[in-house]
């Protein structure tokens, strides 16, 4: 008695183990079915525009208004998620992108197409935030970047068995069956997802964060609370959350950088055939599954930043092979390693935002982390718009490159993570002189009242 202990953390009891593995192994299996159904139609769209009438513009500007959406969702949906929980954002996503679908397989006009492209892009962009948002809320700590891969997995999968299907389809039937296949399985998605994901993020943690919330207006003066109140919604350390959204928005930036070019080089200069430029995208593909499902733990034991630089210089190597090399095994075994560095790099980085965010502002700390991937999306096109034909492949190969080598440095020298020992804190739950003084009281208090009950009965 008399002695006050101050708290550190509170613990709370995590999901049961083998509830929380089926919950993320399902997301896995909708999340591959959602990736195989966009797939298939994908590699479409440049078709669906040019009957339009229209070319290679009309389609960049749709991946614009796409990107330029999610740059400008993505935080208030995860804002979203966080506040009114993670399965209304995931579903809604799932129902907009068979809508979505349906949409572009009607569209009269290149505007139409633009338009579904921009509704969707902002509709849609909770769902990498509310995912991410699961996986933390039920994943333990030291296996967050493992179960994060498992995600990424299945976002493989589906790329790899979509466009090859879809392509088949569209080439024996034409437009009609790749996208009512499409549909058909956007609506399978949701239909698994429905019955399947529970919420994690569940009314008891939302009161706990709007109490936590009250407090906080309570006890932190009015003209500085709105400061305090969006500080402590961010990941802390600041300089290793601007480091990860640098490394998100330069791995988007330099694929982006190359992608209008690159088709261009491989069929004129290379004289690839379609097949083969097919085998490489499949190759880089089944190298970032591979990867994620035996790798995606190594960033858990060996520590976030040094598997992030390790998988941002194999990354590199997609862009300094085309760069060097014109011949096809030696490009092709460039993409492996690509991909395998993209296996390393998406967990840790994943990962490392949860690490260092508020448990209750996860969803919209992976939602600016989203907003900031869209940004690159949006911007490298646009670049490649304004420069036009002013740079050659092999320059813009070499920009690419350069940016991701750059990056790996910026993580080595500016990058400091947290140990996985230390607990992530909300500064509003912070320990102040005010509250210890009020608890050494009431203790005071009642070690005194104790006291003169136990004389009296004494005395008695």
């Amino acid at each position: 008695m008399g002695v006050v202990m101050e708290a550190i953390r509170v613990v709370t009891p995590g999901a049961d183990p083998r509830r929380a593995r089926k919950t993320i192994i399902l997301l896995a299996v909708c999340t591959a079915l959602q990736m195989t159904s966009y797939g298939m139609i994908f590699p479409l769209f440049a078709r669906k525009i040019g009957d339009f009438g229209d070319s290679v513009e009309v389609l960049a500007l749709s991946v614009m208004a796409y990107s330029l959406a999610g740059v400008i969702a993505a935080p208030f949906m995860g804002l979203l998620a966080d506040r009114f929980g993670r399965r209304p954002l995931i579903l809604g996503s799932f129902a907009v992108f068979a809508a979505a679908f349906a949409g572009y397989y009607l569209a009269a006009t290149s505007l139409v197409f633009i338009l579904i492209r921009g509704f969707a892009g902002a509709l849609t962009a909770g769902l990498g935030p509310a995912t991410m948002g699961l996986v933390a809320d039920i994943a333990p700590r030291d296996e967050r970047a493992r179960w994060i891969g498992i995600i990424g997995g299945g976002t493989s999968a589906g790329f790899i068995v979509g466009p090859v299907v879809g392509g088949l389809l569209y080439d024996r039937f034409g437009y009609g069956p790749p996208f009512l296949a499409s549909i058909g399985i956007a609506l399978l998605t949701l239909l698994v997802a429905f019955f399947a994901i529970p919420e994690t993020h569940d009314s008891e943690k939302r009161r706990r964060a709007a109490l936590n919330q009250k407090r906080v207006a309570r006890l932190v003066p009015e003209e500085t609370r709105p400061a305090v109140s969006f500080t402590a919604s961010l990941p802390h350390p600041l300089l290793a959350f601007g480091t990860l959204l640098f490394i998100n928005l330069s791995m988007v930036f330099a694929w982006f950088f190359i992608d209008p070019q690159l088709p261009f080089y491989v069929f004129d200069e290379l004289e690839w055939s379609t097949s083969q430029f097919g085998a490489v995208i499949s190759c880089y593909g089944w190298a970032t599954l591979i990867g994620s499902l035996t790798l995606s733990r190594s960033s858990d034991r060996f520590g976030r930043k040094p598997i992030l630089i390790l998988g941002l210089a194999l990354h590199a190597a997609q862009y300094g092979g085309l760069m060097l090399a014109d011949a096809f095994w030696v490009i092709i075994a460039a993409f492996i390693v690509a991909g395998l560095g993209e296996a390393l790099v998406n967990p840790a980085l994943s990962a490392a935002y949860l690490d260092i965010t508020p448990e209750q502002h996860r969803s919209r700390a992976m939602g600016i982390k989203t907003a900031v991937g869209s940004l690159g999306s949006m911007l490298a096109p646009a670049l490649v718009t304004v420069v036009g034909g002013a740079i050659s492949p092999q320059v813009a190969f070499l920009v690419s490159t350069t940016l991701i080598l750059f990056t790996a440095l910026v993580v080595l020298v500016f990058l400091r993570l947290p140990s996985r020992a230390e607990a992530v804190t909300d500064v509003a739950w912070e320990a102040s002189q005010e509250r210890v003084m009020a608890a050494q009281t009431v203790l005071r208090n009642l070690t005194v009242g104790a006291t003169t009950v136990r004389n009296s009965r004494r005395a008695a």
